[in-house]
């Protein structure tokens, strides 16, 4: 072999094919949805979570065990309650498009679960979530964390689309699309998204509502506080927003919200007297 001569590696063989279906086009059609019919603007910035934190040991000891998860999903709806505009959604109609605006926050939560022996996400709805207890959310994740598969009417739902061709899914999204009620009692209005922590300080989420709050990874880290330079546990957290729906001011007030929520943990105090 002469210098510079390698031998030539065989290509890689197709090890499968199969057509995009069943669950697969479900989701396909989710995420196709939110790729053609959202304008999409992205926003990071990290949220100081120490207090917070402190409330959740104070109430897991005073009340029942929580994880900060069901927290944070109620600052997500609280801060898009006081914020109507990103409490809506794009849908078409026969000519043109609407917007259709809801009067309460319902927030999309993926959960990840083994079905049919391999890992699956599936989007969990926690209706009202800014008028529910911590507490109570932390039971719906729960729940669908641990319940059988078979008595769970998300994982149904989706199971009964296992078996059909993609132009099922396609007509299902279609309905969805311009069926405000239909839509609404198959999905949320919002959502909140959250990440292996360990593996990411961002990541930038899709979906098909006009708000959704992606959760990556909390570290301390160096901040500036009244001049001094301290050291605080801060969360990394990455918003989308669709342009077409939310106005920029009107997703800037959403974020401050969303932060003032976090870092005073009123909410959480409230319950707690």
């Amino acid at each position: 072999m002469n210098a510079g001569e390698f031998p030539r590696a065989a290509a890689a063989r197709i090890r499968e094919s199969r057509s995009l279906a069943g669950v697969e086009g479900y989701l396909w059609a989710f995420k196709r949805r939110a790729q053609l019919h959202h304008c999409i603007g992205y926003g990071t910035l990290q949220v100081e979570i120490d207090r917070l934190a402190a409330l959740r040991k104070r109430y897991s000891h005073e009340i029942r065990p929580v994880t900060l998860l069901p927290a944070l999903i109620k600052a997500m709806a609280l801060a898009v309650e006081r914020n109507p505009q990103a409490n809506a959604i794009l849908f078409k109609k026969l000519f043109g498009y609407r917007i259709v605006s809801f009067d309460r926050a319902d927030v999309n939560v993926p959960v990840t679960r083994l079905l049919n022996g391999a890992p699956f996400i599936f989007l969990v709805t926690v209706r009202d979530a800014a008028r529910k207890r911590i507490a109570e959310i932390q039971d719906e994740i729960a729940a669908v964390q641990r319940e059988p598969a078979e008595s769970l009417p998300q994982l149904q739902r989706i199971n009964r689309f296992a078996r059909v061709p993609l132009w099922v899914a396609r007509l299902f999204h279609a309905v969805m699309m311009r069926s405000p009620a239909f839509y609404v009692r198959n999905a949320g209005t919002c959502g909140l998204t959250t990440l292996d922590r360990a593996a990411a300080d961002y990541f930038f989420p899709i979906g098909p509502t006009s708000a959704v709050f992606s959760i990556g990874a909390a570290r301390p880290t160096p901040v500036v506080r009244d001049g001094q330079i301290v050291v605080r546990r801060m969360l990394n957290v990455c918003v989308a927003i669709d342009n077409y729906v939310v106005p920029g001011p009107a997703g800037a007030k959403l974020v401050r919200d969303f932060k003032d929520l976090v870092e005073t943990g009123r909410f959480m105090e409230e319950e707690l007297r």
